[in-house]
């Protein structure tokens, strides 16, 4: 049987590509580092549903949809449509209202009927979906139990097609290193589709139970795409020897993605590493010291490197202060309002990259303007405009080389100060290291 492709009005195309396009600039300018992985899977040549952990609310959705071609449509809460001008906007927005039990106000009844229904004539016009199945935006390194929804829309609607309509779902692991933070890192991997067609047999005998059992594979997909700590006490373990061991031993962001996942598997059920790690950040904080400071000095020449420093530092300065001045407000405003409208932290990515897209290019469009009377000179003002973007990077290497230059610093002179405790946290440092549950995740920087 075969279904014509889902057709779009032109302006409802354009408006589509329009949001790409703002989204594509400031994902780039909000993540310092962004990895991309499995775009081998990234083939949508049928109907298609996507799905991801759900740990950054609104990023979740716009990190998969933006290595995806085709015009998404996404499964949204139901309590966003209760406004008659949110309600006119999202349903032309791509948007299908699901009603989960805590969008519901009291005696209000639970209906999912049209929203199934409406998948399905998506999925039989070639559509693809979006569907977060944890329901709820948590901020956190380990996937929730997944509803059932997902499951129910590709097993519904290629079952009422004969299982001739071909519909696949797409996982997604998303792994944030700090999902509220601006200039933070994220990686997103796609996994290979799972055809619900595979499913038709079971489904032939025990719908519900065949249900439950392809969202339960799907879980387990996720757990496996992302970074999966299982609960709070495990991302800090984790989280912590990410941290050690990236000092110890720097890697490029997909190979210490890699080196996080052997973690998981190796370190979480080591109750002794646990011990061991929580007794070494607690001494590192009572000694006012961090991990990263206590490796640099306890590195050969520590001590020589600061002239070095202190001059390359000096000589940056007047660049670091051209930069940073120019893009405080920017930054800052967009941290002040998020602050100001006191949402929950989960959202906190959401609003600043909406301010950004508002205030990066006014503060653009403002510099060229000063360009232009002060030069009088329309390429000289757009120069002008490229080496402050260039000068904003600066400022931000700066910074960083800055702060490390001030954590060595301070364990140095505790290491003169206090030597004895010095020596102590290095040894439990050396100590952690030498767990065989670490060592074998140390991977070399040339892989």
């Amino acid at each position: 049987m075969a279904y014509r492709n889902i057709r779009l009005h032109p302006i409802l195309r354009l408006i589509y590509l329009t949001l790409r396009i703002l989204v594509w600039f400031g994902i780039k300018v909000f993540y310092r580092r962004r990895l991309v992985l499995g775009r081998e899977h990234l083939r949508f040549d049928g109907p298609a549903i996507v799905i991801a952990n759900h740990p950054c609310t609104l990023m979740d959705v716009l990190n998969p949809a933006l290595e995806i071609r085709q015009e998404m449509f996404y499964l949204a809460n139901y309590g966003l449509f209760r406004h008659p001008v949110s309600n006119w906007l999202l349903r032309r927005l791509f948007c299908i209202p699901v009603m989960r039990r805590e969008d519901l106000r009291e005696g209000e009844g639970r209906n999912n009927e049209e929203a199934f229904e409406q998948s399905f004539r998506h999925l039989e016009k070639n559509g693809v979906l979006f569907i977060a199945p944890e329901g709820t935006s948590w901020m956190n390194r380990f996937v929730r139990p997944l509803k059932t929804g997902a499951a129910r829309i590709a097993l519904g609607a290629d079952a009422r097609n004969n299982w001739k309509l071909g519909v696949k779902i797409m996982p997604v692991g998303l792994s944030y290193s700090a999902p509220h933070l601006f200039r933070s890192d994220v990686v997103v991997q796609f996994g290979a589709p799972v055809y619900a067609r595979d499913w038709s047999d079971a489904w032939t005998q025990n719908q519900h139970h065949t249900i439950d059992k392809l969202t339960q594979y799907l879980q387990d997909q996720l757990k496996t795409l992302s970074i999966h700590t299982r609960d709070e006490a495990g991302e800090q373990l984790i989280t912590r020897l990410e941290e050690i061991l990236q000092n110890e031993n720097p890697l490029p962001q997909n190979a210490a993605f890699e080196r996080s996942q052997q973690l998981v598997k190796s370190a979480l059920d080591n109750a002794a590493l646990r011990e061991q790690t929580a007794a070494y950040f607690e001494n590192l904080s009572n000694a006012r010291l961090t991990d990263a400071g206590l490796v640099a000095a306890s590195r050969p020449g520590a001590r020589s490197d600061t002239p070095r420093d202190w001059a390359w530092l000096t000589a940056g300065a007047p660049f670091f202060a051209a930069g940073y001045l120019f893009w405080f407000l920017p930054c800052f405003l967009p941290w002040w309002l998020n602050k100001k409208l006191n949402l929950y932290i989960g959202y906190s990515s959401t609003v600043k990259i909406l301010a950004g897209l508002i205030l990066f290019p006014i503060a653009l469009w403002g510099a060229y303007r000063a360009g232009v009377y002060f030069f009088q000179n329309d390429w000289l003002a757009l120069a002008g405009m490229v080496a402050l973007i260039v000068l904003g990077y600066f400022a931000e290497r700066y910074m960083d080389i800055f702060r490390r230059f001030r954590e060595r610093q301070k364990a140095l002179r505790a290491a003169k100060n206090k030597p004895e405790a010095f020596e102590r946290l290095c040894a439990q440092r050396k100590a952690l290291l030498d767990v065989q549950a670490i060592r074998p995740t140390n991977l070399s920087s040339d892989e």
